[in-house]
């Protein structure tokens, strides 16, 4: 038999009382992390937008067009890019991996002029 003020009563709470920290620090951790990668995802879909319209101008279309036509791509290129990285396993992996996407539509908007 248990009593009330034992040590197995004492040591029980201490489990349940780390179990409730663990579960709120872990859904913490999740939101942060999806607010995180969804602003990186919005920095890389920007940056396409900027990459396709130069791309469009420099191929000839008129800039209003390019600039019509690289806003319109935007709205694909947001949810997918979403997507590819929320359909990634492993957290870590995941955040190097957009992290990594997001440095190099940057860099190729710097490249193309296009870097607002």
């Amino acid at each position: 038999m248990v009593v009330k003020d034992s040590v197995i009563t004492d040591l029980n709470n201490r489990v349940k009382h780390t179990m409730a920290v663990y579960k709120w620090l872990y859904s913490i951790s999740m939101v942060l992390h999806s607010i995180v990668i969804c602003l990186l995802c919005y920095i890389s879909s920007s940056q396409l937008v900027n990459i396709t319209g130069t791309v469009l101008f420099h191929l000839g279309m008129a800039w209003t067009d390019a600039v019509v036509v690289a806003s319109m791509t935007g709205f694909i290129y947001l949810p997918v890019i979403l997507m590819w990285a929320f359909s990634r396993g492993n957290t870590l992996l995941t955040w190097v991996k957009v992290i990594c996407f997001t440095g190099i539509t940057l860099v190729t908007a710097w490249l193309a002029g296009a870097l607002v």
